[in-house]
């Protein structure tokens, strides 16, 4: 069984997270993860995902709360000497519509109570196709499209050197018709930096991220508003810890 606590603190916020997994029948394997609001007011479903996996095959994403369930189907194969990868995820809910709410009587008394307000409506349905194609070690395209979003991202990955050590990501998303450019580049010790920018918000991301030997990880990203200058940048800090119990 392993075990995984993961720490993040942005701003004046601090949550934690806490993953348990273990292995089942042949390569299925069983998670159990929860966030901080499981136990904020007590023990509760809150924050509490269930996940079934066959690693590159299928996933299944379970969250108790709200019956929000997420399917996830993978499969690759070689064509003309190229590895081409499918996924498709479907999001859904089990919840039952709530009814519309009956127009109150008039009240009798100034007294009377309100009428109790309605719960919110599920989430919709959301269904997602992504398609990749490795070229050679070093050159990749991903084609990334919501169903009913009318557009589609297109990403172009390119791995630099005899390590594969710097990676170039230019992004262009046909429904924002908008550019996001991404490089990163890790280093000997576990130590890796990355910087993204998006055109269309003008948002600067620079992140720097340490692996540890021991079974750990630990990452400082900052966001910069290049739109509004007289943002402060907003700093988060993460930490992960894995152990094998």
């Amino acid at each position: 069984m392993k075990a995984t606590v993961k720490g993040r603190y942005e701003g004046d916020k601090a949550t934690a997270a806490a993953t348990l997994a273990l292995s089942a029948a042949g390569d299925l394997r069983l998670r159990a993860s929860a966030t901080d609001a499981a136990f904020a007011a007590g023990p509760s479903l809150e924050g509490l995902t269930l996940t079934l996996e066959k690693p590159g095959s299928f996933l299944l994403d379970l969250k108790p709360s709200n019956q929000d369930v997420r399917f996830q189907f993978m499969n690759s194969a070689v064509v003309l000497d190229k590895k081409v990868s499918l996924t498709y995820t479907h999001s859904t809910s089990l919840a039952p519509v709530a009814a519309k709410p009956a127009i109150p009587a008039p009240a009798t008394s100034p007294s009377a109570p309100p009428p109790p307000a309605p719960k919110p409506a599920p989430p919709p349905s959301r269904t997602a196709l992504d398609l990749s194609i490795a070229f050679d070690p070093a050159n990749k395209v991903s084609v990334s499209h919501a169903l009913g979003s009318g557009g589609c991202r297109v990403k172009y990955s390119y791995a630099h050197g005899a390590g594969r050590l710097t990676t170039l990501e230019p992004t262009f998303d046909t429904a924002k018709n908008a550019w996001e450019f991404a490089v990163a580049r890790r280093f000997d010790g576990g130590d890796a930096v990355r910087g993204t920018y998006q055109a269309s918000t003008k948002q600067l991301g620079l992140e720097w991220t340490r692996s540890s030997s021991i079974g750990g990880s630990f990452k400082v990203a900052t966001t910069f508003d290049l739109s509004d200058q007289s943002k402060a940048p907003k700093l988060v800090a993460e930490s992960t810890w894995n152990y094998e119990i």
